[in-house]
């Protein structure tokens, strides 16, 4: 009976990688009910929320500033009273939207760097707290100091918000395992998308029913609260949190990729490769776009007479159908790449071609639309889809070279953001006076720059590892030694020490069964 069992073990064709894999962080994940890579996921994603839905605070301040007759849209006379006396032209609004995402720009390529040097957690926890301090300055700024002041204060900010997206792919990169990586990447990226669910309406309510400087003070104090938790809970890598389970951590480093010195990353090889150049183009479509609604989405909503409170909400309703599609898009994406034969490169293209396809048609129809609840279908149906993407371009970092995906980042968000620079100030251009024809045209140009996207990313898009990344790899695992980690350092480094290369590397066993195995 025994050798019968024996020769029908024998016989049978071997398991799957794949299946085994998936059975591993079904077992793994069964003995936990909270795995503490989900903590420090949710953590991420509540720390893109906030710093996103402050920037709903001005876009909701200007509708005011710009709005003709404002005291007919607020709750009472008094709120009326309240708002906002400065004279500012579209132009000037535009310039305001803009200056931010200069100071955004410059510092996206040094976040990426300083991820590979310094702690991430303590990067990206601190400057958003610090972001959330320059906010409580902003209603002071625009009632009582003035133009140039209030633009300072958000250069400032997009300085700081700056590097948050770049050292955000390390953390994914450090907590999360290869299977599951596609969907905390899209989790975390979501809380871009949210930040203006929660925005939208909250600011619109406060400003109808409240005085409108109280949303930049209240944005601000959920950011502390915030950092609170991210600094008492968030470590820089598994291997230094004493709550990590043995097992969770192993599944973690088991895929985690090398961290390599920046004077080793293949600057030339990145700037020459046509996949990074796929993602760094809908990096800017992605941008363009986001950024066009994120400002102006309230001011083109004005043109149909709603109420502060009804565009507050009306605002928010296309971006949470897009953190649904994002959300579902990652989940879907990882089952599609586990389950079925389709590439990794046919899943991104799909899902980019796909989300940004429909945007790009739903802006054209809104060029051509006279009614605003008409409007808010397209845009509810063009937003929500783009969504989607987020499986696609957005996490495509981590494809291409997991082990530089903060560089890369840094690069495509750079790029990215001369679309965040460009989209206010051209659109306050297009729309300057205030009438529906104007901002349809700049629909128009919107509608031709996302359909620009969907035919570079579909010619040149990829889901492969590069060449340029594979060396590094290699090389770096034939020269990798465990680093040295004294007995008593591990405490010093528990809150995010000096950056270590070669993480793989690292037995996360025990000392007694790495002495029993070196035996």
């Amino acid at each position: 009976m025994a050798t019968e069992e024996a020769k029908k073990e024998s016989s049978s064709p071997p398991p799957d990688e794949g299946d085994d894999k998936a059975s591993l962080m079904d077992q793994l994940d069964s003995k936990c009910v909270i795995r503490k890579r989900y903590v420090v996921c949710l953590l991420c994603f509540l720390g893109m929320v906030i710093i996103h839905s402050m920037r709903v605070n001005i876009a909701i301040t200007v509708v005011t500033i710009l709005d003709k007759a404002p005291h007919e849209k607020v709750g009472s006379s008094k709120r009326a009273q309240e708002l906002p006396d400065v004279d500012w032209t579209p132009t000037m609004v535009g310039v305001l939207h803009s200056v931010f995402y200069v100071g955004f720009l410059i510092t996206q390529v040094p976040g990426g760097y300083l991820a590979t040097k310094l702690p991430t957690n303590r990067i990206f926890g601190l400057c958003i707290c610090l972001s959330c301090a320059l906010n409580l300055l902003l209603p002071t700024a625009i009632a009582n100091v003035g133009f140039i002041f209030t633009c300072s204060v958000r250069v400032v900010q997009g300085l700081l918000e700056g590097a948050v997206i770049p050292t955000m792919y390390k953390i994914v990169n450090d907590w999360s395992p290869r299977m599951q990586r596609s969907s905390f990447a899209s989790f975390c990226i979501t809380g871009m998308y949210a930040g203006a669910i929660i925005g939208f309406p909250l600011d619109g309510m406060i400003t109808h029913y409240a005085n409108w400087q109280y949303m930049f003070y209240i944005h601000a104090v959920f950011g502390f609260v915030w950092f609170f938790f991210w600094f008492l809970f968030v470590y820089e890598r598994p291997e230094f949190d004493p709550s990590v389970k043995d097992d969770e951590k192993k599944l973690i480093m088991a895929g985690r990729d090398q961290v390599v010195e920046l004077d080793k990353v293949p600057w030339k090889a990145i700037f020459t490769s046509l996949p990074v150049w796929a993602v760094m183009v809908c990096h800017f479509v992605r941008s363009w776009m986001f950024f066009f609604l994120l400002t102006n989405e309230p001011a083109f909503l004005n043109m149909f007479n709603f109420s502060i409170v009804e565009n507050g909400i009306f605002s928010a309703t296309p971006h949470l159908l897009k953190v649904l599609c994002c959300i579902l898009g990652g989940i879907v994406a990882d089952i599609v790449l586990l389950k079925s034969p389709c590439s990794l490169t046919n899943v991104r293209k799909m899902f980019t071609c796909f989300g940004f396809g429909i945007e790009a048609m739903c802006c054209y129809a809104l060029s051509r639309v006279q009614q605003g609840y008409v409007a808010i279908v397209f845009l509810n149906l063009g937003v929500g889809c783009s969504g989607l993407t987020v499986a696609g371009w957005q996490v495509n970092h981590l494809d291409l070279a997991p082990q530089f995906a903060s560089v890369l980042a840094g690069i495509s968000a750079s790029f990215g953001t001369i679309g965040g620079i460009l989209s206010p100030i051209v659109v306050g251009i297009i729309t300057h006076p205030q009438t529906l024809w104007n901002w349809q045209k700049s629909f128009i140009l919107t509608g031709t720059v996302l359909a620009a996207g969907v035919i570079f990313y579909f010619f040149l898009g990829s889901g492969e590892l590069q060449p340029w990344a594979a060396a590094k790899v290699e090389s770096g695992e034939e020269k990798s030694k465990p680093p040295d980690v004294k007995e008593g350092d591990e405490s010093q480094q528990l809150k995010g020490g000096p950056a270590v290369t070669n993480y793989s590397s690292v037995d996360p066993s025990p000392p007694a069964q790495q002495q029993e195995s070196e035996t």
